[in-house]
């Protein structure tokens, strides 16, 4: 890298592979070693909705909201999988399994409405084949 700021995300990846998700004395410690202010680095958390500032749990399901799946019935589902699984977004289940997160956009218009499960694409959705889905998660 040219610089040690242009490190900074594939750091942030890696740290969050490792311990799941940011916590502060993560990024203190990647303030630390690469002297990047660690007001910085929360700011590159906030905006990036790929990292987590939070616990996560084990699976971590995106739901596009964007405007294909949304008129396909993306925002329908996403709600419908919040009551399901009785969580809000991004908390754990009580079992640990599954995060929720809305996402804007999965770039997958094709398979509308869509998720990310983990890093694997699902589309063509309906309530019913999300929680399928999801059911059969370790």
């Amino acid at each position: 890298y040219d610089d040690v700021e242009s490190a900074l995300l594939p750091v942030l990846h890696l740290a969050q592979e490792q311990n799941g998700w940011l916590p502060e004395h993560v990024i203190n410690y990647i303030s630390g070693l690469m002297n990047i202010p660690s007001i910085k680095i929360k700011e590159v958390i906030s905006f990036y909705d790929m990292f987590y500032d939070v616990p996560v749990a084990r699976n971590v399901i995106h739901v596009c909201t964007n405007i294909s799946c949304s008129m396909n019935g993306g925002r329908e589902i996403y709600q419908g999988l919040l009551k399901h699984f009785d969580t809000t977004y991004l908390a754990p289940t009580r079992d640990g399994r599954i995060s929720l997160q809305k996402m804007e956009c999965l770039g997958a218009c094709e398979i509308a409405p869509c998720m990310r499960v983990n890093n694997d694409y699902v589309g063509n959705l309906d309530l019913a084949s999300a929680i399928q889905k999801l059911e059969e998660l370790p």
